[in-house]
């Protein structure tokens, strides 16, 4: 282990708490424990417009969701795998590429992991798009091996190179310029934001339904599953991106390629994969610590770790999950050659925007555990074990 790499693991031990947060966030997406642990439900879609020349916010997409789940992890096995050795033995990535994104993670959550705001309530007043390019600059942009990104110029609020967050000393580390991606012929038009050519972003509308939020408590003390998302362009742009990317990198082991929804309080990920036709949603991250918190939880880090370098720690479908089919191919096969074949990245034309909705899928169904998953459980709950038992040792021993 190098001297940098010792001095950041010392700095992390002195905040405290921090490492068994952390390890709870792994276990999150590992494990299913309760509610609140992330998976990711196959989507199946029953009827929708992508044979028209549609763009994405006119785009209809009837869904519905299998009756099955994957947690999170298993289908990022390869970053999963970083992190249980980490976690286990302080072993760090031999792979340099690998290990320069481990390190842009363990400065990130070195360097303090808030928005730079100190009144969330400020936050309220951005734009959806605005929120979304914060996000970008102060946390997914972080944690990629480039901190550059692509903002759609027709986004609102624009102010140069200046950041949303208020503070003049804070830059953007992304420009703006054409997002548009698919063809006039099918789905098409522009992504909010494209992070290092890799991944889409794009603005979620949050629509709290408080007739689902029990007591008085808010929706994230709920674990954010009373809150209702209306998404007007994820799935397309995430099929549509998916297989742009297929065309655009050939040799690829898989073809899963994520969209990355930002809320205000909260995130998701769909992933699509455009040569099994399978399409995942996941479950909602929390994206703040709690509702008077500008600082980023451990799972929205954690996720968005994972999703902006998922071309080195996406492992591809777990086999099991390939027979989940979207029912897209099917469903687009007059025009699948179009997707396949003549998808563009910029200059494709694009028109005016209308709503697309998908329902939330029931979260009472337990996913399905790989044998890798079941090895790395075991791992992560024996270190959270070893590390109650020393606090408690502490305790004694102070007393």
């Amino acid at each position: 282990m190098d001297t940098e790499m010792a001095s950041r693991l010392k700095k992390r031990r002195m905040e405290g708490n921090v490492e068994r947060e952390w390890l709870y966030a792994i276990m999150k997406i590992c494990t299913y424990l309760d509610e609140s642990h992330i998976t990711l439900t196959p989507v199946k879609i029953e009827c929708c417009n992508a044979l028209s020349a549609t763009s994405f916010p006119k785009a209809f997409c009837d869904t519905k969701p299998y009756e099955a789940r994957l947690l999170f992890g298993d289908v990022f096995q390869n970053g999963i795998s970083v992190l249980r050795d980490f976690e286990e033995s302080k072993k760090v990535p031999e792979d340099r590429q690998t290990l320069f994104i481990f390190n842009k993670l363990m400065d990130f959550l070195s360097g303090g992991r808030s928005l730079n705001i100190l009144d969330p309530l400020k936050l309220r007043s951005i734009s959806d798009s605005e929120m979304t390019v914060l996000v970008a600059n102060h946390l997914l942009g972080k944690l990629t091996a480039s901190s550059c990104y692509l903002i759609d110029s027709n986004c609102s609020g624009k102010r140069g190179d200046h950041c949303f967050c208020g503070k003049d000393v804070c830059k953007l580390t992304g420009n703006y310029g054409d997002t548009s991606i698919g063809n006039p012929e099918v789905w098409h038009g522009s992504l909010d934001i494209i992070i290092h050519n890799d991944v889409a972003v794009e603005a979620l509308d949050e629509q709290p339904n408080t007739s689902e939020t029990p007591g008085g408590k808010s929706p994230v003390e709920v674990k954010v599953k009373a809150t209702r998302l209306k998404n007007t362009q994820i799935i397309a742009q995430t099929i549509v991106f998916s297989f742009l990317q297929k065309k655009r990198h050939p040799d690829r082991e898989h073809f899963i390629t994520p969209c990355i929804g930002i809320g205000r309080s909260e995130l998701i990920v769909m992933l699509y994969d455009s040569e099994h036709d399978v399409l995942l949603e996941s479950s909602t991250i929390p994206l703040f610590e709690n509702e008077f918190s500008c600082e980023f939880s451990y799972c929205a880090i954690l996720v968005s770790w994972l999703t902006v370098n998922y071309q080195y720690f996406c492992s591809g479908l777990v086999e099991k999950y390939k027979m989940y089919k979207s029912n897209f191919f099917d469903i687009a096969k007059e025009k699948i050659t179009v997707y396949e074949e003549k998808l563009q990245f910029q200059n494709v034309n694009s028109c005016q925007f209308l709503e697309l909705r998908f329902k939330n899928p029931p979260v009472n169904i337990k996913p399905d555990v790989s044998p890798f998953m079941h090895e790395t459980q075991k791992a992560l709950f024996d270190k959270y074990l070893r590390l109650n038992r020393s606090d408690d040792k502490g305790s004694d021993e102070k007393n």
